[in-house]
């Protein structure tokens, strides 16, 4: 998820630039929803799922791949340029321009990309984070001071409905009309998680403060919900939710207070609606994926960011050594909290 919202920002540069163009977006089910009410796309195109059996799944690639030749683009950007497949497609599109990214992981990449691609382009290394990737890739195109305006941050369009179904969800579950804290607790890897006690804590001094606290996160996300949960207990200023519609979320990010999360693709949805974030960093790479909006926060270790998503990590240190006090410190400072307590509502946590 957080890859696409990150390319918003030069689909909507090239929509101001080249105003009345199609412009298409090809990317992998269910991210297709995500990019539903983007005005600025024609359509978007969903790479074809593996089907049972080998020649269904071939049969059905090859038709995917007559559709898009038969697009006749003039134009291709391959956004990040991973291996094989989108190298393929870029390819296949026949269109005279197309630019893709230097991947120096993919094997052979110097004399393939000159065939697939008729630019690359090759960051500096000092451009550390993606969405300053982003824009560079642009910049291969047409030069962005071209075009007035601030920079072409990664953007999502929230429309009334998203706001009026975010409204509606709120309404059923909180009593009162108290102002509302999102917290994305898990992020689908376990060791990207920040302890489930430290985020009940954070909680409970959100809850002291006048605030209603949902909890967000997918299916993989349960295990995690489920320990925060467990040191919460019930209570009617806090609730839990799992795999909500993007639309939906999208609302709840634009009418929250405040939204703190591991490092995950909801937090780039967060900061796409044009809310400010609080992200912990463990073994994900802050370098490149830090907040364009908002702040991070991160243990000192010299291992970090190493990457390593699997369960090998001996203690998850990098996330362990994240303070409550310091979290804390970080949400005060950032978001707009009430001071204290609103005049009638429910108790406070134990």
């Amino acid at each position: 998820m957080g890859d696409v919202i990150l390319t918003t920002g030069v689909v909507a540069a090239l929509a101001r630039r080249f105003p009345g163009a199609r412009i298409d977006y090809l990317t992998r089910s269910p991210h297709d929803q995500l990019l539903g009410e983007e005005k600025t796309l024609s359509k978007v195109f969903v790479l074809p799922p593996k089907k049972p059996g080998k020649f269904a799944y071939l049969r059905s690639y090859l038709q995917f791949l007559r559709e898009i030749r038969r697009s006749r683009y003039d134009l291709v950007v391959d956004f990040f340029s991973r291996g094989p497949r989108s190298r393929v497609i870029s390819l296949v599109t026949g269109a005279p321009f197309r630019l893709g990214l230097v991947d120096r992981g993919f094997p052979g990449h110097c004399w393939v990309d000159r065939i697939v691609y008729t630019r690359i382009s090759s960051p500096p290394v000092q451009l550390a984070l993606t969405v300053d990737r982003m824009n560079h890739l642009l910049s291969r195109i047409f030069s962005p001071a071209s075009l007035p305006g601030p920079p072409f941050h990664p953007t999502l369009t929230v429309t009334d409905d998203n706001i009026a179904r975010a409204r509606e969800l709120l309404s059923s579950t909180f009593p009162g009309e108290t102002p509302v804290f999102l917290v994305f607790c898990g992020s689908g890897i376990p060791t990207k998680n920040w302890p489930a006690q430290h985020f009940a804590e954070i909680a409970r001094r959100l809850v002291s403060r006048g605030m209603s606290v949902l909890f967000l996160g997918a299916a993989s996300d349960r295990e995690q919900m489920e320990r925060v949960r467990g040191y919460l207990g019930n209570h009617s200023l806090i609730a839990f939710y799992e795999n909500l519609p993007f639309g939906t979320l999208k609302g709840l990010c634009r009418l929250s207070r405040g939204i703190l999360g591991n490092d995950s693709g909801p937090l780039h949805l967060a900061q796409a609606t044009g809310h400010d974030v609080v992200v912990l960093f463990g073994p994900g790479d802050h370098v490149s994926y830090a907040p364009f909006r908002g702040r991070f926060l991160k243990a000192h270790l010299a291992c970090q960011p190493c990457q390593a998503f699997a369960n090998h990590c001996p203690d998850n240190r990098c996330m362990q050594e994240i303070g409550v006090e310091e979290v804390w410190k970080a949400v005060a400072e950032t978001f707009d909290l009430p001071h204290s307590r609103e005049v009638g509502g429910a108790g406070v946590l134990p």
